[in-house]
């Protein structure tokens, strides 16, 4: 017997029982009726057996109609079709369910429930999404049901809807959903931006940050805006606020910062920017970003030794690299070979270990995800901070 039939089988043992106690105080009843619930149970059970599994819900079904009250079991077999996979036979029982006009209220929404995660796992998010509407307003589901639609709208990318949701569904688990919140509203810039609505744009931004501060991903396209626009000074300064929130985070914006004061041609403003952003915390791109200065200023030697001072205090794969190959440059011919081989190891080294790592689920990649791929959390990839990262 696979796995997936015994855990079946054993979901089904109430019944069994049920049947079994029932059959001994139904005294009142006729022979042929007491005796329907238990032929059908091990009618289906040989079925599930079998492995005919759409046998065995024509059983079960039929079992249902004799009595009511194994509701919960059938629940129970749906729930085990959908995680097995199997959606559309989760989706036919539980129809079957919903279809009986004796159930209670109770059950009809706990039947509805699972129909709509049912629809879920299918992907047939339309009819989801009409169920736990419908389900929101019943006190007991209205928790699950706000936390569904909130995938839905995800997924369908209406993130006005995400936004109504989310703030309903903040005000009734005391759970912090304003990262989540604020990211829809990035997204929701995003796509005015496409559209060339730059000003509807911004004020969707200034509502993440209102709801929630931290969010980098917010200055990032604030930023963005202001450098499209021409306003280099607002980039530069929105840039600053984003260097305050996580300095991890400055290689997503290293070039546009560097092109907002070659357009403003202040040179000795970037030097400052770069000093400043070092005073505040360790970050290697700013530091071979200031080496750059140095060395177009004072030469490789001074470069050379600056870089060999921050790896002393902060070693990192990306300094070391860089100083490998400005060795390499002023390498006698004989030493040369064996600094490439040496740089060689290293790149190959630093280009296997991911840029970015999701703190929730340990996921890792060289690109940025604002959700993660993996767990579908918001704000959880961060950049790797040490030897291998940032």
């Amino acid at each position: 017997m696979s796995e997936w039939l015994f855990y079946l089988v054993v979901a089904l043992l109430p019944i069994a029982a049920v049947s079994g106690y029932r059959l001994g105080k139904r005294k009142k009843q006729p022979e042929r009726q007491e005796g329907a619930l238990s032929r059908r149970y091990f009618v289906g059970l040989n079925f599930l057996l079998n492995e005919q599994p759409d046998k065995a819900i024509d059983a079960f079904i039929k079992m249902l109609e004799v009595d009511s009250e194994t509701v919960e079991t059938h629940l129970a077999l749906g729930n085990l079709f959908r995680k097995r996979g199997e959606v559309d036979r989760a989706i036919r029982l539980h129809q079957n369910l919903i279809a009986r006009p004796s159930l209670n209220p109770e059950v009809r929404s706990m039947s509805l429930l699972e129909l709509g995660l049912d629809y879920m796992a299918a992907g047939l998010f339309d009819r989801a999404e009409s169920i736990f509407k419908e389900l929101k307003g019943d006190v007991k589901h209205k928790a699950i049901s706000l936390q569904q639609l909130m995938l839905i709208y995800q997924q369908t990318k209406d993130w006005e809807q995400a936004v109504l949701v989310a703030e309903q569904l903040q005000s009734i688990d005391n759970l912090d959903h304003g990262p989540e919140i604020a990211h829809f509203y990035c997204e929701l810039a995003e796509r005015q931006m496409a559209q060339g609505n730059p000003k509807q744009a911004n004020q969707s931004l200034k509502r993440a940050l209102a709801i929630d501060a931290m969010c980098v991903r917010a200055n990032i396209i604030r930023a963005a805006i202001a450098y499209e626009q021409g306003q280099y000074k607002q980039a530069i300064k929105v840039h600053r606020e984003l260097i305050k929130q996580d300095i991890g985070f400055v290689p997503e914006v290293i070039e546009q910062i560097a092109a907002s004061f070659q357009h403003l041609n202040d040179h000795k403003g970037y030097r400052v920017f770069l000093e400043s952003t070092l005073a505040q915390g360790h970050s290697p791109t700013v530091v071979l970003a200031y080496a750059d200065i140095l060395r177009s200023r004072k030469g490789d030697r001074v470069a050379a030794d600056f870089i060999t001072q921050q790896l002393q205090q902060k070693p990192s794969l990306k300094g070391l690299l860089k100083l490998i190959e400005m060795h390499i440059e002023h390498a006698q011919p004989s030493a040369r070979p064996s600094l490439e081989i040496l740089y060689d190891i290293v790149n190959r080294s630093y280009k296997t270990k991911p840029a970015y790592r999701c703190a929730n689920c340990g996921f890792g990649g060289k690109t940025l995800f604002w959700q993660c791929p993996s767990c579908k959390h918001w704000s959880s990839v961060k950049p790797v901070i040490g030897l291998e990262g940032e």
